[in-house]
């Protein structure tokens, strides 16, 4: 497989444009979970060449189909001897005419230069539905009670996931409810959220109170505060880091973990 080191100054958006990549496949084959800390030395995978993706665990042709904008059946018919069933990790596959144009690397707001310490997590297979209602506003310092059932989801693009993790977040599907409250689908796993939010498939944040509940089974669980340097805080912090919720309620933020 191709890989390039990183030099002083190295962002993901700048490799990505240097090796003519996407930052999104660079995330997913590196597991990076923060940008901020890449490490000067590190050494990053980059994928096959254009028009080809190499199979990485937890990839399926359905998901392969929906990250690259294609059909299931266009790659069976652009790989006519491999066996769907029993993808390989490591295989190569040759992705449809229409799919490979549509390569072309991605953009970021990762802008950190790299440190020479670092971290990198990440990766996994992409939602595929969009947010359900988002739970009641919560109150000052207890939980609230679920809502309603949640609105039933529908079909959401593929390409706009972010990861933390094995859990992938669909970062460009947030939607803002009364309150200043704000819900997208997640795909989360027991190894970063625990058994029983790793059935979960939508998250709300109330950034007025650093706050958050996933939707497991149709039902809202309560607010809490997320643990502390837990995949759960960090898209909490994430996503509140450059919002502001005028309409929001008057809660109190809880401690800095």
């Amino acid at each position: 497989m191709r890989s390039v080191r990183v030099v002083k100054g190295d962002t993901l958006e700048a490799i990505a444009a240097r090796e003519g990549v996407s930052v999104e496949d660079l995330v997913r084959l590196n597991r990076i979970t923060r940008p901020e800390e890449l490490q000067i030395g590190q050494q990053l995978k980059l994928p096959p060449a254009k028009g080809v993706v190499q199979v990485v665990p937890g990839d399926t042709m359905a998901t392969l189909a929906a990250r690259h904008g294609t059909t299931v059946e266009a790659l069976r018919k652009a790989n006519p001897g491999v066996n769907p069933d029993q993808l390989k990790v490591g295989t190569l596959l040759r992705l449809p005419p229409a799919a490979a144009k549509a390569i072309t690397p991605a953009k970021t707001s990762a802008k950190s230069a790299a440190k020479p310490a670092a971290k990198a997590p990440a990766k996994t297979t992409a939602p595929t539905s969009a947010p359900a209602s988002p739970p009641a506003i919560p109150p000052a310092a207890t939980s609230v009670s679920p809502p309603p059932a949640p609105l039933k989801p529908t079909p959401a693009e593929g390409g706009r996931w972010r990861y933390y993790g094995n859990t992938v977040v669909d970062w460009a599907g947030w939607k803002l409810h009364p309150g200043g409250v704000r819900v997208t689908v997640v795909q989360p796993t027991q190894a970063d959220v625990g058994p029983v939010r790793a059935r979960a498939t939508a998250v709300a944040v109330h950034c007025a109170s650093l706050r958050q509940a996933w939707l497991i089974n149709n039902v809202w669980e309560p607010w809490d505060v997320p643990e502390a340097r837990s995949a759960g805080q960090q898209i909490v912090l994430d996503l509140c880091a450059n919002v502001t919720d005028p309409s929001g309620p008057s809660v109190p933020a809880p401690p800095a973990p």
